[in-house]
């Protein structure tokens, strides 16, 4: 959950950017004070801003309604910690037809009656080599879920675990065998079987996503989703193509300068960490693969914006670049030169506007006036 808030100091942040920035969307949550979520919808209303409920689905939820986690390829329970304790990366199983219910019963007890615009659909995918375990690490925890949920799919699709096991200790310390990347997410394996893998993933997310959507739309709500940036993506069972013809905005999470879960320099260290590309002669030729020039914080801007233009440029909804712009020591250490830097290159790609991120209430005032004084007619979408 977050920090509680009261509407006082929603209304003394929100009041002076509403009256000086178009801000089309915003996005806030997630808090059980349907007071708090009705005097902000009666605030938007007045400055035509649509309000959309920040509803995470395979994290987080758990801490709600008791949820099936996550079982690793040995049948072994992955179990989770909090990250600092601030935010809880414990996923739980996207096949298992109970957890979508009672999903919808926390929506449906808690935010039903709350008058949204739309719902903003954030963890839907499974984790990523950034997620730590409590028994293990982000390679169990990408190479998942063996439920049984998850067993009779893979035998309904042909799918062999034992093939895959046999394909994880050939590769040993070093899958999933990457020959080649060509944009949007698309790689080439040097096995079939992991490609397999990784698109049957995708496929059963996009499932899952996909009736979660139908439902909400089915309420007259409109639909955002988060998601990774198009290179990660795919190690999370995200198909971003895909996902975007089921949604009315996707916001890729572009933060060049997050050392955190979902920012650029934290998960492609970790990923290449734990596929054992982590040392002089591999690292380079995984960047040679994506065509990085720097990981170093911030990330390549150039990558970055070139896999932005190419996701917008076959993406089925409007793109919205998710963009931190608040400041956290040693996380996220944001300035307005980083932003506007950012933000200059990112508005070159043909996405529709920016998603500045991940919490307004903290974001330092000099960043937000970066923000004012330069972007004030700029589509953004506030959280």
């Amino acid at each position: 959950m977050s920090k509680v808030l009261d509407f006082e100091a929603v209304e003394k942040k929100l009041k002076p950017l509403l009256s000086r920035l178009r801000v089309n969307k915003l996005i806030m949550g997630w808090s059980f004070s349907k007071e708090l979520y009705h005097k902000t919808a009666d605030l938007l209303a007045k400055h035509d801003t649509e309000f959309y409920l920040w509803f995470p689905v395979f994290s987080e939820t758990g801490s709600v309604r008791p949820l099936s986690g996550l079982v690793d390829i040995n049948g072994s329970p992955i179990q989770y910690d909090k990250n600092n304790n601030i935010e809880d990366f414990s996923f739980c199983c996207p096949n298992d037809p109970g957890n979508m219910e009672k999903i919808l019963d926390i929506y449906e007890s808690e935010f039903a009656s709350i008058p949204f615009d739309g719902i903003f659909l954030d963890k839907i995918r499974c984790p990523s080599f950034g997620q730590g375990s409590k028994n293990g690490d982000g390679y169990r925890s990408v190479f998942s879920c063996f439920c049984t949920h998850c067993l009779e799919k893979y035998e309904e699709n042909n799918f062999s675990p034992d093939k895959l096991k046999d394909v994880l200790s050939r590769y040993a310390s070093t899958p999933p065998g990457i020959k080649s990347y060509s944009g949007n997410g698309k790689y080439e394996f040097e096995d079939p079987v992991m490609a397999q893998f990784f698109l049957l993933k995708s496929v059963f997310i996009w499932q899952s996503v996909n009736y979660l959507c139908n439902f909400f739309r089915s309420g007259n709500l409109g639909i955002g989703l988060d998601v990774f940036a198009p290179f990660l993506a795919p190690f999370t069972g995200q198909d971003l193509s895909s996902l975007s013809g089921i949604c009315d905005f996707i916001k890729p999470m572009m933060y060049r300068i997050t050392n955190a879960p979902a920012g650029l320099p934290f998960e492609t260290e970790m990923f290449l960490r734990e596929t054992g590309f982590a040392d002089n002669e591999k690292d380079m030729s995984f960047d040679r693969i994506l065509g990085i020039n720097s990981r170093t914080i911030p990330f390549d801007l150039d990558f970055a914006a070139r896999e932005l233009k190419n996701f917008a440029a076959v993406s089925k909804c409007p793109v919205y670049a998710g963009l931190e712009i608040n400041r956290k020591d040693n996380i996220a250490d944001t300035s307005p030169a980083y932003i506007e830097e950012t933000i200059r290159s990112y508005l070159g790609t043909g996405i529709k506007g920016l998603a500045l991120s991940w919490d307004l209430m903290d974001v330092p005032e000099e960043n937000l006036n970066k923000v004012i004084r330069a972007y004030s007619k700029t589509r953004l979408v506030l959280e």
